[in-house]
């Protein structure tokens, strides 16, 4: 019986395996040597570190490296083998990825190993074998969850934080108030600020929400429909140890398991879904986020293309008067796009919101409200988009978003 190995973990899941999970850890270690046996070329002078899982030792992608020394910040991102060059001085140096325990190191070493959060389970083996069960119960699931899901018209208290940190750059965003949750009467969330507050090495930064809209938006449960239950596989996590009638499964796209991948920890008997881990791809995000005609013709008429895409999203689902709410959410967020001729219009609308970020980690906490007292000025919080023909409306929406008032401080 062929089998998948899942880390359950939200960067990493199933390759299909043909040895012992122990035959693979040999291996990462083996890959890793190797990678520090091969000198990375670079200008100037550097040295590189590879950053690791330390519970599996697979290479981490994405992860931050940073400092900020005599008043100036600089950083450093791995790429997809867990490698990055630091080329600059440093007393200190801090490793974060959105998925891992923060380190911070006064010298560095050859590999470094970061220790998985707590919601991260360990390394697992199960069978590559799909019981009948599990695609009655999801599409029962579907069925049922509009009611379950998202349908309580009721005021939420929120605490967000997006971070994004860049080659020389660093932005923290933190913001606090009400969320309106969206019903059958208005299809959106609505924002009402209480406080702000913008942490960065310069003055020049705008407020952030865009991160919140695509966690809330592109949330598992909105998205889980019969195409999906059609374009995956999925397994039962045999290890997993939860209540009764709780289990967990994984699942994986047909297409390409790497690309869409993690795992759901339902339970069975209430048919309610209480946590999800899942990671995205570029090839998966291009063919579910974005419309191809249009990609194609952003190509022709401004060069615009998506050369990475990458996404990991960790949610538990809480039971608030009956109905199912997100109450935590960890995402990240890795986009890299490149347009050769840029349009005068989209540089100035650019300016306005702050251009976006690349790298961005977020996390999010949904609590029960003690009410309002009717002088909250809300916002809507549009849907997250793309590459789509954008009304002006919108535009105006995203630009007023990117101006709430929030308090500035200097990045220390």
């Amino acid at each position: 019986m062929e089998q998948i190995r899942t880390l359950g973990r939200a960067d990493r899941f199933s390759a299909i395996m043909k040895k012992p999970s122990g035959y693979h850890r040999l291996f990462a270690l083996w890959a890793i040597a190797a990678l520090l046996s091969v000198p990375m070329m670079v200008r100037g002078q550097g040295r590189q570190v590879v950053v690791a899982d330390k519970q599996t030792h697979e290479p981490i992608a994405h992860a931050s490296i940073y400092t900020k020394i005599n008043g100036k910040f600089q950083s450093a991102t791995t790429d997809d083998l867990g490698r990055a060059v630091v080329r600059f001085a440093f007393s200190r140096l801090t490793f974060s990825h959105l998925n891992y325990e923060t380190a911070t190191v006064s010298s560095l070493p050859d590999t470094l190993f970061l220790q998985p959060k707590a919601y991260m389970t360990g390394e697992v083996v199960v069978e590559d074998r799909e019981p009948q069960w599990i695609r009655a119960l999801l599409k029962r699931f579907v069925k049922k969850h509009k009611r379950a899901y998202f349908s309580l018209p009721q005021d939420m208290e929120y605490s967000y934080q997006t971070q994004s940190i860049g080659e020389r750059s660093f932005y923290r965003f933190l913001s606090s108030g009400l969320l309106r949750m969206k019903n059958n009467d208005d299809n959106h969330f609505w924002l009402s600020q209480k406080e702000g507050t913008i942490i960065s090495v310069d003055t020049t930064k705008l407020t952030d929400v865009a991160n919140m809209r695509r966690m809330l938006y592109e949330d598992f449960v909105s998205e889980l429909d019969m195409d999906f239950i059609r374009e995956h596989k999925f397994a039962v996590n045999d290890e997993y140890s939860g209540k009764r009638n709780v289990v967990e499964l994984a699942f994986r796209w047909k297409d390409d398991a790497r690309q869409d991948h993690g795992r759901i920890v339902i339970d069975s008997a209430e048919c309610r879904i209480l946590e999800v881990t899942r990671t995205m791809g570029l090839k998966y995000n291009k063919k579910h986020r974005v419309s191809g005609m249009l990609l194609a013709m952003s190509w022709a008429l401004t060069g615009y293309q998506i050369v990475a895409w990458d996404t990991n999203y960790h949610v538990v689902y809480k039971d608030f008067w009956g109905n199912m709410l997100p109450a935590a959410i960890d995402y990240k967020f890795f986009f890299n796009e490149h347009e050769s001729r840029p349009d005068a219009s989209d540089r100035e609308y650019y300016a306005a919101t702050g251009g976006g970020f690349s790298n961005m980690e977020a996390s999010m906490t949904l609590s029960a409200s003690n009410g309002t007292n009717g002088e909250e000025e809300w916002k809507r919080l549009p849907k997250s988009w793309y590459i789509k023909m954008v009304s002006d409306e919108e535009r105006q929406e995203k630009i007023a978003l990117a101006h709430l008032p929030a308090v500035f401080k200097l990045y220390e």
